[in-house]
């Protein structure tokens, strides 16, 4: 299951994306040594963000009541979030997320598309669905057991925000 919804206009999109700009954590390797991933990778904490992306947390939120029911943690004061930028040719193979290591497992995957232009490929795929529209200032949330990927870039920049959502380990 996976659900889409409208959450940001283009001023709040530009807005989210200047505050994380002025406190990036740390930035990953652009390129993964597997291949699995190419573009830019930054941890940001939670916290300073909280005013401006609550609305996106909330729907998060709302939807795992309604449609999964996972005991999910919710600790934004202890956690980061990734702002991943595709450039040209980045992309994303596929891939689940999961925490290897530690007692919680991560149950979804709550996404936010921060692109400020428009941009070409960067298609959302999840295993068994099509690509998914998923456009600039909406949210989506998935089980972070699905696998998914997002197709290489071919023209501008694709950006967005995931915070995964970590509870008990999986019974």
């Amino acid at each position: 299951m996976i659900e889409t919804f409208d959450c940001f206009t283009q001023e709040q999109v530009k807005e989210i994306n200047k505050k994380i700009k002025a406190q990036y954590l740390q930035k990953e390797n652009p390129l993964d040594p597997s291949g699995t991933k190419i573009g830019e990778f930054s941890a940001v904490l939670c916290t300073p963000l909280m005013e401006l992306v609550s609305p996106w947390i909330y729907q998060c939120q709302r939807i795992n009541r309604g449609t999964f029911g996972y005991d999910i943690y919710w600790d934004f004061h202890l956690e980061a979030m990734n702002y991943n930028v595709y450039g040209e040719n980045g992309q994303y193979n596929w891939h689940i997320d999961r925490n290897p290591k530690g007692p919680e497992d991560m149950k979804l995957t709550c996404l936010l598309n921060l692109s400020e232009e428009p941009y070409e490929g960067g298609d959302f795929h999840v295993v068994g669905a099509g690509p998914i529209k998923f456009t600039s200032g909406e949210g989506m949330v998935l089980n972070s057991m699905l696998a998914h990927k997002v197709t290489p870039i071919t023209k501008g920049e694709r950006i967005t925000l995931t915070y995964w959502a970590y509870g008990p380990s999986w019974r």
